[in-house]
């Protein structure tokens, strides 16, 4: 994988992520980038939140309309 990572999962880890996409109806690989966008974005608004509580500084309100826009589609997207 050029320029990413490769990892390796042990015996448990590889059997609960098979678990886990067959329950949502997606093969391993899929969940596991999903699952892994999903946390990378949980941590991009907690970094925003705290900086929002350093700051009292805040975002406009068409760009927060554009990431709930943006988190609907995706959502909706998944349950197509």
């Amino acid at each position: 994988m050029a320029d990413g990572f490769d990892i390796h999962l042990n015996e448990d880890q590889a059997r609960r992520l098979r678990a886990a996409a067959e329950a949502s109806g997606v093969d391993p690989e899929t969940y596991l980038l999903q699952a892994l966008e999903q946390a990378m974005e949980d941590g991009e608004e907690a970094r925003r939140w705290a900086e929002y509580q350093r700051t009292g500084e805040t975002i406009p309100l068409e760009d927060a309309l554009a990431a709930f826009d943006a988190e609907l589609k995706r959502n909706l997207a998944k349950r197509a």
